[in-house]
């Protein structure tokens, strides 16, 4: 822990119960922006109490009571900076775990948070001594102990493989392993679905050992996952990561991998990124010896940038400097910084290595394709529900994954349509059904959407797809074909597809 508070300078957030002074003992939920100092192993920074709060003051200053991991106990006065309910305090020499709180009774601490040495970017609970051991073997205790403190747990480990029991996980909401270079993965436990696991491998869920590994790829693996970067005109600027994540009974074992919905992984780049915008994290799969785009976000902090990587499935991770794409029928096009910028980062191919041709329809399987890819789905299965998709098509996964997603439907015959053209409106409901698989809340109102569409003449046209699309235009993915109408009903061309692309990306974050 010491080695972390000197290498590590960061803002972070934490809860504290606090009390005035001047005043009967009266608990507040007040919030503490509080900013490490490495040389001085202190926190400065200010509580802020909301307007209520600050109204039942009789006052200029607040106590804050400093609880000590050794059982020492301070206090340390806050005062009035003169403006929005803000007051400052000074420094407060932390130790292992510092815990602020209403300062009460010293013997007593209860409800209070912590606040510890922040990793990259985090903060809150570190695990007790005992709740990983050096093996990355947990302790069930240990780790009831710490959901108990925080739902959405973080543990640190020096073992790049974490053997968790189930029986104790389950008690909470999210887990984070977090290893030494910053590399971790965020684990949604309802989403590992553990009392199935224990069921379909015959163990009762005490029985049931879930193991987590963060490996690095290492010797020819990686030279071949360099090799590939070199061949798709890029470089490789951070490690691989091979995660696993394994449900063992025994000498059974069962891989997860797939969680229904996202999961984000860190894994530090190589060297500091001064900029991102050419950074693509991916996928590698070693069968074909290909990389495909994985949703990332990148953040540099105490001279370290970070790469968080977004996906529903596990396998090997990397972040690699692209090539930059450009396509001659593109010069001067009103789509061309969007399409190339999507080529760039694997989402989108050319019709060949020059052309693009943007005006050219394109088919309900090939935007089912380009939606998969721009959400970095894991692709799955074969077998279809519609009766005009054959499993042996090159759109059959693709199709089965987009359906699994709830981004696509048929229509009433039991039909597909794979290669009709995909019309504006069709384009705009998956993509809106694509915010909302990655957790966004676009829901309208039955006046948001007629206000949505209120400049477009048309609008009455769109019928099934009103609401989606007004969702695309409030949220600023669709802009109309023209200042009065969206064409709704129109087929919707090759740039129009990768713009929306585009804007849904930035829209839900998956790039930045």
């Amino acid at each position: 822990m010491t080695k972390l508070l000197k290498n590590k300078t960061a803002a972070v957030l934490v809860f504290a119960m606090i009390v005035s002074v001047f005043m009967p003992i009266i608990a507040f939920a007040a919030t503490i922006n509080a900013k490490f100092d490495s040389s001085t192993n202190t926190i400065t920074g200010s509580v802020y109490l909301t307007d209520e709060e600050y109204g039942a003051l009789n006052g200029n200053t607040i106590t804050i009571g400093v609880y000590h991991e050794d059982g020492t106990y301070s206090t340390v006065t806050a005062t009035y900076s003169g403006k929005d309910g803000i007051f400052n305090f000074d420094p407060i020499t932390i130790t292992e775990n510092t815990y602020l709180g209403y300062p009460d009774d010293s013997s007593v601490v209860t409800d209070l948070y912590t606040y510890t040495a922040p990793v990259y970017g985090g903060g809150g609970y570190f695990p007790p001594a005992n709740v990983i051991n050096a093996d990355g073997t947990v302790n069930r205790d240990a780790l009831i102990n710490l959901f108990n403190a925080n739902a959405d747990a973080t543990i640190h480990s020096t073992s790049d493989v974490v053997l968790l029991p189930a029986d104790a996980l389950i008690k909470g909401k999210s887990l984070t392993i977090v290893l030494e270079d910053g590399t971790s993965i965020t684990l949604p436990i309802a989403a590992l679905k553990l009392e199935e696991l224990a069921k379909s491998l015959g163990v009762e869920l005490k029985d049931l050992v879930i193991r987590v590994e963060l490996k690095k790829v290492t010797g020819d693996a990686a030279d071949k996952i360099g090799a590939a970067a070199t061949a798709v005109g890029g470089k490789q600027v951070a490690p691989a990561v091979d995660f696993k994540v394994v449900a063992v009974a025994g000498d059974k074992e069962q891989a997860i991998t797939t969680f229904g919905q996202y999961v984000s992984r860190t894994i530090p780049l190589n060297e500091v990124a001064a900029d991102t915008s050419g950074l693509v994290g991916v996928l590698y799969n070693p069968v074909t010896g290909e990389f495909s785009f994985v949703p990332t976000t990148f953040a540099t902090e105490n001279d370290k940038t970070m790469a968080t990587l977004k996906r529903n499935g596990n396998s090997i991770y990397t972040v690699i400097q692209a090539k930059a794409v450009s396509f001659a029928d593109l010069a001067g096009n009103w789509a061309q910084k969007d399409v190339e910028a999507l080529a760039s980062k694997l989402i989108v191919k050319g019709t060949s290595a020059t052309k693009f041709e943007p005006k050219r329809n394109i088919t309900r399987a090939e935007f089912a394709a380009l939606v998969v890819r721009a959400l970095g789905l894991e692709v799955s299965g074969t077998t279809s529900k519609f009766k005009d998709v054959a499993s042996d098509k090159w759109y059959a996964a693709t199709i089965a994954t987009a359906v699994n997603a709830g981004l696509i439907t048929g229509y009433e015959d039991g039909t597909f349509k794979p290669n009709a053209n995909i019309t504006r409106k069709e384009l705009a409901a998956i993509v809106t059904r694509a915010i909302t698989f990655a957790g966004k809340d676009v829901t309208l109102t039955d006046e948001q959407i007629s206000a949505a569409l209120a400049n477009f003449k048309d609008a009455g046209s769109l019928g099934w797809a009103k609401g989606e699309v007004a969702v695309a235009v409030s949220e600023g993915i669709v802009n109309g074909q023209t200042a009065t109408t969206v064409a709704g009903n129109a087929n919707a061309n090759r740039a129009e597809a990768a713009t929306m692309i585009a804007r849904f990306l930035g829209n839900v974050g998956f790039v930045k």
